[in-house]
């Protein structure tokens, strides 16, 4: 058995909360995204064959892709929330320990243009203004079930 199917298994059950939840309300509750992270790690360490290596370095991309949220937070203004920029260091962690580097900026960049087409397509259409909150976390679960789980 491949070990790693059940941090897949952890990581969509709660990209599919954490999107509906941020769909629903525009919040991603820390406590969820915490879990998703301590589940993660829990899982990480329990597996017959873990690599301490891949933690660590799980856990140094992650912060990487947290200071570029948190950069995007503050550029723009704090239209870009914080329980995104927390949500992508706990998504973060887990698919880099499974899938690497390459395939955690495919999951962002696939976030960010899935995001961008529908707020632009909302904008053409004059469903919303241009100061209108979208929430970011269903874009960011959408890329992870894309990238990750269709491998698309």
């Amino acid at each position: 058995m491949d070990w790693n199917y059940l941090i897949l298994l952890n990581t969509s059950i709660f990209a599919l909360i954490l999107g509906w939840i941020d769909f629903k309300t525009n919040l991603l509750p820390n406590r969820y995204v915490f879990l998703l992270f301590l589940t993660s790690i829990l899982i990480m360490l329990g597996l017959p064959n873990r690599n301490i290596n891949n933690v660590f370095m799980s856990l140094i991309v992650s912060l990487f892709v947290l200071l570029i949220y948190c950069a995007i937070y503050l550029i723009s203004k704090k239209s870009f929330g914080l329980g995104d920029v927390k949500y992508s260091f706990s998504l973060s962690f887990p698919v880099t320990y499974v899938y690497g580097i390459s395939e955690t900026i495919n999951l962002h960049i696939a976030a960010f243009v899935l995001g961008g087409i529908f707020a632009g397509i909302l904008m053409i259409f004059k469903k919303v203004s241009k100061n209108h909150v979208i929430a970011f976390g269903p874009f960011m679960s959408l890329s992870y079930f894309l990238v990750i789980v269709l491998n698309l």
